[in-house]
């Protein structure tokens, strides 16, 4: 028999999926959001997330701090808990770049202005990239995101950056001033899915691309990827753990630094409970 915890809708509680829809996030996001610490769903049967008015304020908020202010997970913590808002000063903990995440419904036409101009259909598209043609769809209608790996072979597919796949035109990475310097306050950031922040480092580089990887807890590349090319990453702060090949398998915490053939297959978790930064350098560029 079906009990009032069975109907959310009645006692004004969401189910995940709703919740997520409510704030224009994944439910992932919603999950990862949890295991940082930013927000506590209630739970009802089967220990199933509920979130009510004042979880939905919450994921917003949660939401605006970073998209809008560019907040990282330690930075949002400290403006739940209180502390004042990168607006108000700054915040030690959040990153300085400006903020170029588009919502997905730009994303979505991109690609799809992207493949119309190359004459691909979304099966030629699924084809050369290896990813599903209903997966290649939901992207181009916003509907879904996708991961490090799939954007790594979705540039590859129309020969460009993952930069200006997911913040940038088509012929190139986000382009923000034309001196050798870049100022913190200048950088560039992408948003990559799974809770991975991409920061570019440098504006007129054309061999190398040195990037700051910004991992919320947990973030994945959500599977191996390759590419021409060789890279180099030196963790910063956090622990990153690393798989080339499935063969070999290195954690690699502050002051570590990995290189290795980018034609390798690799995939990455970022591990523990804070961010994890990590200086990474590909060349050619391909991010």
């Amino acid at each position: 028999m079906e009990t009032s915890a069975d109907r959310p809708a009645a006692a004004g509680l969401l189910r995940i999926a709703d919740a997520a829809r409510d704030v224009g996030v994944s439910p992932s996001s919603l999950r990862l959001w949890e295991r940082q610490g930013l927000v506590s769903p209630q739970r009802h049967a089967g220990r199933e997330r509920r979130y009510g008015p004042a979880e939905l304020e919450q994921l917003h908020r949660i939401r605006r701090l970073r998209t809008v202010e560019g907040l990282n997970a330690a930075g949002i913590r400290r403006v739940l808990r209180g502390g004042v808002e990168r607006g108000a000063a700054h915040d030690a903990t959040a990153a300085p770049a400006r903020d170029l995440r588009p919502d997905p419904g730009l994303v979505g036409s991109r690609l799809r202005a992207l493949r119309r101009a190359a004459g691909f259909s979304l099966r030629d598209v699924a084809a050369r990239s290896g990813l599903s043609p209903s997966f290649v769809s939901g992207l181009e209608r916003g509907t879904t995101g996708a991961s490090v790996a799939a954007l790594v072979r979705l540039a590859a597919t129309f020969d460009t950056t993952i930069a200006a796949l997911v913040a940038g035109d088509a012929g190139g990475a986000p382009h923000r001033g034309n001196g050798r310097l870049v100022r913190g306050r200048d950088r560039a950031s992408v948003e990559a899915g799974h809770g991975v922040r991409i920061e570019e480092l440098a504006f007129q580089a054309t061999l190398l691309q040195p990037q700051l990887f910004v991992l919320a807890p947990g973030a994945t590349s959500a599977g191996p990827y390759a590419h021409a090319g060789e890279e180099f990453m030196f963790v910063l702060a956090g622990r990153l753990a690393v798989w080339l090949d499935e063969r070999e398998h290195h954690e690699l915490g502050p002051g570590d630094a990995l290189t290795f053939p980018s034609s390798l297959p690799h995939r990455f978790v970022a591990l523990g409970g804070d961010d994890t930064r990590v200086l990474w350098v590909n060349t050619p560029p391909t991010f």
